[in-house]
């Protein structure tokens, strides 16, 4: 049976091996031990859709997932914080070099990523990214 916990490991792995870098799931850290660069957050904010196929209850789950990724601004000069956004840029395009995210074992493929939130301030110092995908099991 396929969980939310599934889900989010094939995310995690994923994004972490092929982009190594620090993921979490669901939500940002309200902490960390010291200031992270960049890091991803992997989360499934959305419910699921149960479908059915033809009359031998065969059925697939679509799901929209998120990644969100975030870098830190610079500091500038003046001492104010700029995006960081060479870096950004860098990170977005090997986030979307990734899709198809295909799983076997687990039975999902994640495809169809499009920025949702293309770079905004979340106040606490990092500038970050939005992208959406589609999730669906594979029948």
């Amino acid at each position: 049976m396929l969980t939310p916990e599934d889900i989010l490991q094939v995310m995690d792995e994923s994004v972490a091996s092929a982009m190594n870098i620090r993921t979490f799931l669901n939500k940002r850290p309200d902490a960390v031990d010291r200031k992270l660069a960049e890091f991803v957050v992997v989360a499934l904010p959305y419910s699921a859709s149960n479908r059915m196929l033809g009359e031998n209850d065969d059925w697939w789950i679509d799901m929209t997932v998120t990644f969100e990724i975030f870098v830190a601004d610079r500091k500038a000069a003046s001492d104010t914080s700029e995006p960081d956004v060479p870096r950004m840029k860098e990170l977005r395009l090997m986030l979307d070099g990734i899709f198809p995210i295909k799983n076997k074992e687990v039975g999902i493929k994640i495809t169809r990523p499009r920025t949702v939130t293309p770079a905004s301030s979340d106040g606490e110092g990092y500038t970050y990214t939005r992208i959406q995908a589609k999730m669906t099991t594979m029948v």
